[in-house]
């Protein structure tokens, strides 16, 4: 079920975790060290950043989207 205009559900919040963790956690870590790198707080720090960056960006996507699936649409 999605949430509606301006809430977040537990759904939102699992989905945003799955897109840090897959899609930019795994894909920075992988680039570090494929060239590499070595493992440090100095060299995650931007994993991290990135990860963080795109979960608050899904979270905010799914905040202004309403339960039918448009954009900075009220409920009707």
């Amino acid at each position: 079920m999605r949430s509606k205009f301006l809430r977040l559900n537990r759904h939102d919040f699992i989905k945003g975790l799955i897109v840090v963790i897959f899609c930019t956690f795994l894909t920075g870590f992988y680039q570090l060290v494929a060239n590499g790198g070595v493992i440090n707080w100095i060299t995650i720090k931007p994993v991290v950043i990135a990860a963080i960056g795109s979960g608050v960006s899904y979270l905010t996507k799914n905040l202004l989207t309403n339960s039918k699936g448009e954009f900075m649409r009220r409920e009707r």
